[in-house]
């Protein structure tokens, strides 16, 4: 195992919305020294042609770890979340398990419902995309909103939609101070945030996305990874926190309904105007997971290989990443045999 070096404990491939295949994730995080990967896909697990890959290169130092990424309802007692608006990775689950497979094919199911909708959605914003445009984007699999995205950029003629929003949203925010807020957000921040902001989530200016049909809450979610042998984490918690109060997540880790919480995400806001508040964010969430003994991840949330360049290139934003698996498997709580530990 590589010494002294970053891991990346969240990262996507080809079989959710990644661009890279899990042989092409793997060989790009051993020649930049990641010590550990795990493969963390939106409600798809290992397949068989990836699970034979990785058995391959189980010798290899760069090690790695059979993962999912769920997007589950809140828990019962929250309200106004939506369902799939809260996400759980799984580290160390089976791929083989019953259970698991079952949630996957639902929740592939109802992504494409998903999709479908959002699709006629954005046709009533002035868009030019359709169904089998996302469909390519995705390689016909899981489809998430980033390939949504690159169906629209397809089009060279939705740029001039978007431009149209952008002056739209301008305006209105002259007599909104809320909405000015996010505007100034929008045109001063990260490009790749621009549709997600402008049309592509509930708190977009034009919201244009819907919630998926089926996803189990947070409790069911947490007992399909931990029987599949894993140990499940909140993920990027500041998409949640508004919704999901800090004081009700202690609740949940003080009654063990959670295993931990990511403590190294949001890449994409290093440099931005809201990563000091980040920062301070994950602080605080330390210093819970201490009280509780619960456990930390984390990592660049990779979709391709830029990704994975940028987080090696910000060693302050990885550093508390090295170690976290040495932990999470002193713990005893992880079933080390998906792994190549």
């Amino acid at each position: 195992m590589n010494t002294n070096s970053f891991e990346s404990l969240h990262t996507h491939t080809t079989l959710s919305d990644g661009k890279l295949s899990h042989k092409q994730m793997f060989e790009l995080a051993e020649s930049l020294n990641i010590s550990v990967v795990a493969f963390t896909d939106h409600d798809a697990i290992l397949n068989d042609e990836a699970i034979a890959y990785l058995e391959s290169v189980r010798s290899s130092n760069t090690k790695w770890i059979s993962g999912i990424e769920i997007s589950a309802a809140p828990p019962k007692e929250i309200e106004g979340l939506g369902k799939g608006g809260l996400h759980i990775v799984g580290l160390f689950v089976d791929p083989k398990n019953t259970a698991l497979q079952e949630h996957c094919q639902k929740a592939q199911t109802a992504r494409i419902e998903r999709m479908q909708k959002i699709v006629s959605n954005l046709r009533g914003l002035g868009f030019t995309v359709s169904e089998e445009d996302c469909l390519r984007a995705s390689g016909g699999e899981s489809v998430g909103r980033p390939h949504i995205v690159e169906a629209i950029n397809s089009h060279p003629e939705n740029e001039n939609v978007t431009k149209s929003l952008i002056e739209e949203m301008g305006k209105d925010s002259l007599t909104d101070a809320e909405l000015k807020i996010k505007y100034e957000a929008l045109i001063t921040g990260d490009s790749h945030q621009i549709p997600y902001s402008l049309f592509l989530s509930h708190e977009a200016y034009r919201p244009a996305y819907v919630d998926v049909t089926y996803s189990p809450d947070l409790d069911e979610t947490v007992a399909l990874i931990r029987n599949a042998g894993g140990i499940a984490l909140i993920a990027h918690y500041f998409t949640v926190k508004k919704k999901m109060p800090f004081a009700f997540t202690e609740k949940l880790l003080a009654e063990k309904r959670i295993d931990g919480m990511e403590t190294v995400y949001g890449l994409w806001h290093t440099g931005q105007k809201d990563e000091p508040e980040l920062e301070t964010e994950k602080v605080e969430i330390r210093e819970l997971l201490k009280k509780y003994n619960a456990l930390e991840s984390g990592g660049p949330d990779a979709h391709n290989e830029e990704d994975l360049r940028r987080y090696v290139a910000a060693p302050n934003f990885a550093d508390p990443s090295i170690g976290m698996t040495e932990k999470i498997l002193a713990s005893g709580k992880a079933n080390k045999k998906w792994s190549s530990f």
